[in-house]
């Protein structure tokens, strides 16, 4: 039921676990947790789950556990065409990521997110939030996340970012970042439309905060669609 995340352990600097929904049996939970919080009650631990916001007798359970809602997560599809065209500025180009472009897409994720979970959570550091997000990106140039990254150039410098997983005839947006200074130029609407003509999948997938407004206005701007919705509860030790 709980699964140690080792990567998210070595970024926040103690033990990071995922409950899984889809293994919580209701009537089962109080004693699995009393048994986990035993097992770990020398550890300083930090313990994350995503509920399907219709399953209320699961997010309930986990509350009572004094599990924090953090965040609400609103996935969205679009299946055929992307229904926006926006045309192309002639001081802004679009390309794949290649390796020396590592640097820079890690320093725009590390200084342009704000609505992420780790950035909600009052008991993250903020610089530790900045960080996850750094080393997320730098992880697709390593070969331990992500499939392709498409670059957005601002009159031949990186301004933004998207980190993209390919699973079958699926294509998952993972993560999105534009810099503050090319914000509202429509940088990341033209780095979906890259993607979705360059790497053809009959759905695109991504999922984003729903407090993340300018996000969801561009999905559905693009002709995107929600499909469901989780909430995200973190409990810290």
């Amino acid at each position: 039921m709980f699964r140690k995340d080792e990567w998210l352990s070595e970024q926040i600097a103690k033990n990071v676990y995922q409950l899984k929904a889809y293994d919580l049996v209701v009537n089962d939970f109080s004693q699995d947790w009393k048994e986990f919080r035993r097992d770990q009650i020398k550890e300083n631990y930090f313990v994350f789950s995503k509920i399907r916001t219709d399953l209320v007798n699961m997010w309930q359970c986990l509350e009572k556990a004094d599990f924090k809602l953090i965040d609400t997560n609103v996935k969205f599809e679009l299946h055929g065409n992307i229904s926006f065209e926006r045309k192309q500025q002639k001081d802004i180009e679009i390309c794949f990521a290649k390796k020396k472009h590592q640097q820079i897409a890690g320093e725009i994720a590390r200084d342009n997110f704000i609505y992420s979970r780790f950035h909600l959570d009052p008991l993250i550091d903020n610089d530790i939030a900045n960080q996850i997000k750094q080393n997320w990106v730098k992880n697709y140039f390593f070969g331990n996340r992500g499939d392709e990254m498409v670059l957005a150039l601002l009159n031949n410098e990186p301004v933004g970012f998207l980190q993209l997983i390919i699973k079958d005839k699926e294509l998952f947006i993972d993560l999105i970042g534009v810099a503050k200074i090319a914000q509202g130029r429509g940088i990341a609407s033209s780095m979906i439309q890259f993607a979705s003509k360059n790497i053809k999948r009959s759905c695109i997938k991504v999922g984003t905060q729903i407090g993340n407004l300018p996000s969801i206005k561009l999905y559905q701007k693009l002709g995107f669609v929600i499909t469901e919705s989780d909430y995200v509860f973190h409990y810290h030790s």
